[in-house]
């Protein structure tokens, strides 16, 4: 995945990482062995960086296209 440059407040690092918490939860525990954390971090990092702060939002871009 490219790399994305972006400053970013406080507030939208807490927001980012909630919704990697959640997305994270939200995988199946096979999902979760067999993928790396960072790689949902990069797809939130990603749409933070186009402008969204929108937390469900935020998580469901990590989540999308992932095989269940």
């Amino acid at each position: 995945m490219a790399k994305v440059a972006a400053d970013f407040d406080a507030e939208t690092i807490a927001l980012m990482k909630r919704a990697l918490d959640e997305a994270w939860s939200r995988l199946p525990p096979k999902l979760q062995v067999t993928m790396l954390k960072t790689s949902l971090a990069e797809r939130i990092l990603k749409s933070a960086a186009a402008g969204e702060r929108n937390r469900e939002r935020l998580r469901e871009a990590a989540l999308r296209d992932l095989a269940a």
